[in-house]
């Protein structure tokens, strides 16, 4: 689907997709395994594309909601969960529920996101049922003192992720307050102890910290309550604001199919240990060689003494044109791991050493664009865009000097570059496309061709900025 976007990698559901939630049981599938990928799948969701958020009334009925809702619910005692509401004075409230069911509680819920005038409620699952079991991880990315784009950049990064594992279903939604949920949703229960071990390796993929009021995971090893926290359901209202999450992309119509189609027979949960699947060691996709990795490693490692400096800065020049930042600093981070010879600096000087390189490299890179190119620049929204951009116009660039008219762009390269998804280059080169910083001459043909585009066709002659 080639369709504009006017924000980074954010897929809608379709309306008229047809549900498969329906049927939804509190059952679970035989032995389903999450394995971590070794590369990301070439097709990883069957979601649509849109930028636009949207309220869980426009993704789910009140009757999928329900479902997805119940199997969050851990399969604990009916009336095990948190509720939030707003006192009459207006601040929030959570409280653990005592006498309401679970049943009443998610019909307040649903009506509180339909926005009903009447009671509000937000129903929140607990993490972990009392056997230390779990059928979903949670990260909430909190976007305090005017850090939204830090949140979102976070989130974004997390989603991709889990969007990369089998057998889990993701969704992706702001939080009605800035910050953002992601969620990591199984159709059987796992050990806690499993779920940290991921969601930690998560947030060290994407480069934060677990910590109050930047990263905090669900379930969490140290709460030491007996059932762990929870996180609100999936597009629920928000007693603090009086906002409802809107969810941006969901997973669980393709993910969880088993579960929903209520195919399942078993009666109980099963806990199949996930040691294997998740190691203390962290491996993720994010762990493998990055983009021409091992050629560049070999043509750039560290090999002898007192080179460190030049072999960085040969490194950093080599690929500057070539990938996205957070690919670069991946070459670089596996460059100090792979040296053979002692080093004064750490490897945490190598790494500002890299980051005082490429900003200055991409400050000269900045002053040589055309106003028409410093346009478009200025309205790209993220590092994925800008780090495009840049890789983009280098292909522009080569062409030129080879006289050649126009230059392919093949998805999944681009990918590896900037280190998304190959839907995920997809939806970036097409915002390209719409801003006027390409134009396609040649479609793509299966197995021959990769599609061909012109940089910046009517404004090309521009003098730089």
């Amino acid at each position: 689907m080639n369709q504009a976007l006017s924000s980074p990698l954010v897929p809608e559901f379709s309306a008229s997709q047809p549900s498969r939630l329906a049927g939804l049981r509190e059952t679970a599938p035989k032995a389903a395994e999450l394995r971590l990928p070794s590369l990301p799948p070439p097709s990883i969701s069957s979601a649509l594309l849109s930028w636009q958020p949207k309220p869980a009334t426009a993704i789910w009925t009140q009757a999928e909601w329900t479902l997805l809702s119940e199997h969050l619910h851990n399969d604990n005692p009916e009336n095990h969960f948190i509720m939030g509401f707003r006192e009459a004075d207006g601040c929030k409230r959570y409280v653990r529920s005592k006498n309401t069911t679970v049943k009443k509680a998610l019909s307040w819920a649903w009506a509180s996101i339909a926005r009903s005038p009447h009671k509000r409620l937000a129903f929140v699952p607990y993490a972990q049922n009392q056997r230390g079991h779990s059928r979903w991880g949670g990260l909430d990315f909190d976007a305090h003192h005017g850090e939204a784009d830090r949140a979102r950049e976070l989130a974004f990064a997390a989603f991709r992720c889990l969007l990369n594992m089998r057998d889990l279903a993701a969704i992706l939604e702001t939080s009605g307050s800035g910050g953002w949920h992601v969620w990591a949703i199984s159709p059987e229960s796992h050990d806690v102890g499993d779920w940290v071990r991921l969601l930690r390796q998560v947030a060290g993929a994407i480069g934060t910290v677990i910590t109050a009021g930047v990263c905090e995971i669900f379930p969490h090893a140290a709460t030491g309550l007996r059932y762990g926290k929870g996180m609100r359901a999936p597009g629920s209202w928000n007693p603090s604001t009086d906002q409802c999450n809107q969810i941006v992309w969901e997973t669980t119509r393709t993910s969880l199919d088993l579960v929903h189609s209520g195919k399942s027979k078993n009666k109980t949960l099963i806990c199949n240990g996930l040691q294997s699947h998740f190691p203390d060691r962290e491996r993720s996709f994010l762990s493998l060689p990055p983009y021409r990795g091992v050629e560049l490693l070999k043509k750039f490692g560290i090999t002898v003494a007192a080179t460190r400096n030049q072999k960085l800065a040969e490194l950093v020049g080599e690929v500057f044109h070539q990938v996205g930042h957070a690919t670069a600093r991946r070459l670089v981070e596996t460059q100090f791991s792979q040296k053979t010879v002692a080093t004064r600096a750490t490897e945490s000087e190598h790494l500002q050493s890299f980051e005082a390189l490429w900003q200055g490299l991409a400050a000269e890179w900045k002053s040589s664009l055309t106003a028409a190119e410093r346009r478009i620049y200025d309205q790209l929204q993220s590092e994925n865009e800008r780090d495009a951009f840049r890789i983009i116009r280098s292909y522009a660039r080569k062409a030129a000097a080879d006289a050649l008219p126009d230059f392919p762009i093949a998805r999944d390269n681009l990918a590896g570059r900037i280190g998304v998804t190959g839907k995920g280059a997809a939806w970036v080169r097409d915002k390209l496309a719409t801003l006027g910083a390409i134009a396609k001459t040649a479609k793509y043909v299966p197995n021959k061709a990769a599609t061909r585009y012109r940089w910046m066709p009517d404004v090309e002659d521009e003098k730089p900025f």
